[in-house]
């Protein structure tokens, strides 16, 4: 039997014990051993038509002395090579990615000129920062277009020739403003049902059971929330409500499971929030509704909303410091914006339109803001 310890470009011992000589003999370990060779002997490295020379006979008797002497040589060389180092040494800390950049549209598209020429003009110039794109939903105007399928279908083709991965959220349009909210329901689902599915990512997106529009996922220490929350008159009140209901809960078990691993909460839906929405975010008075559970977690709150067509922001509302507001351009008459969250600072959210002549009054240099001239 053999023991052999080597360790790069250094010379080791190797014991070679046999019943019949019983002797321990030194070798280089570049040496090639080769297949008639019994006893190896000590050596220069050579190349592959090179043997070894013969050197002094380095026999010793074997002894547990002899052989624990040999193989402290081995480990307690003065001599190791300064490649050969403690592995945590070598280990450097990978720095934590805190910055993630997404998209977000919304309302689009609404007529032929956006279908085939503004909206997939859009979606071609999206830049290749981001890790998502989010549609809020108004794929079609159902006064026009009737909720007839090639409407689906035609938003469906633009959207799916995205760089990135595309998650659909429903408007009123698409469902509730249907003549049939059935067809509404059953149409989108074949056309935007799980949509980010499409594109190979690694989000660990949680689909709300039989809430299957809406979903949630936690990326760089942030937590998306997208609802199916529309604007419009409700096609059925009693749905409405419950489905409220049953989102508010859903959203309270997450802030409950995920405490201590988000520092910023993005809202994603349709509905610019109106009084048929105080059952999910109160007025900031009433307790247990969405506005008291972030203003009791204190953590940045940014919401994106498509319904109204224009641009503006609520900063600060319903008295709460840490939540803004914000409605986007509809009907394709602006890019996406552009959403930058970088966990590690102060002031994480920053957004922007896109164009020169389109301001962001609250988040362009970052949100919350720092102080009052930000």
């Amino acid at each position: 039997s053999q023991l052999v310890a080597s360790s790069p470009a250094q010379n080791v011992t190797i014991v070679n014990a046999t019943t019949d000589t019983q002797n321990v003999t030194s070798v280089n370990a570049t040496t090639d051993a080769t297949a008639d060779t019994q006893n190896t002997t000590m050596g220069k490295p050579t190349n592959d038509t090179q043997t070894a020379p013969p050197t002094e006979n380095t026999t010793l008797p074997l002894t547990s002395q002899n052989l624990t002497s040999s193989l402290a040589n081995l480990t307690s060389s003065p001599t190791l090579s300064p490649d050969v180092t403690i592995t945590e040494e070598l280990v450097e800390e990978i720095p934590e990615d805190t910055i993630t950049t997404f998209y977000v549209m919304a309302d689009a598209p609404y007529s032929d000129e956006e279908r085939y020429h503004l909206m997939p003009r859009h979606i071609d110039q999206l830049g290749d920062d981001g890790e998502f794109l989010v549609h809020l939903g108004d794929l079609q105007y159902a006064v026009v277009d009737r909720c007839r399928e090639g409407a689906y279908y035609e938003a469906k083709e633009i959207l799916k020739k995205s760089r990135m991965p595309t998650f659909v959220l429903p408007g009123d349009n698409d469902i509730n403003d249907c003549d049939s909210m059935s067809h509404g329901e059953e149409m989108w689902t074949k056309y935007f049902g799980s949509f980010d599915q499409r594109w190979d990512h690694s989000f660990d997106v949680t689909r709300w059971g039989d809430l299957g529009e809406s979903f949630s996922f936690i990326q760089k220490r942030v937590l998306y929330l997208g609802l199916n929350m529309i604007g419009g008159t409700p096609y059925s009140w009693t749905e409405k409500s419950n489905r409220h209901r049953k989102h508010l809960e859903q959203v309270r078990a997450l802030f409950e499971e995920h405490e201590g691993k988000f520092e910023v909460i993005v809202l994603l839906k349709h509905a610019d929030p109106g009084r048929n929405h105080r059952d999910f975010f109160g007025d900031g008075d009433r307790d247990g509704l969405f506005i008291d559970m972030i203003r009791r977690l204190g953590k940045p709150t940014i919401h994106f909303h498509g319904d109204n067509h224009n641009y503006y922001e609520e900063e600060g509302e319903y008295g709460v410091d840490n939540y803004m507001r914000i409605s986007l351009d509809g009907e394709s008459v602006a890019p996406p914006i552009r959403v930058i969250i970088d966990v590690s600072k102060p002031n994480p959210v920053t957004v922007s339109r896109r164009q020169s002549n389109l301001r962001v009054k609250c988040c362009s240099d970052g949100w919350p803001r720092l102080n009052d001239d930000d």
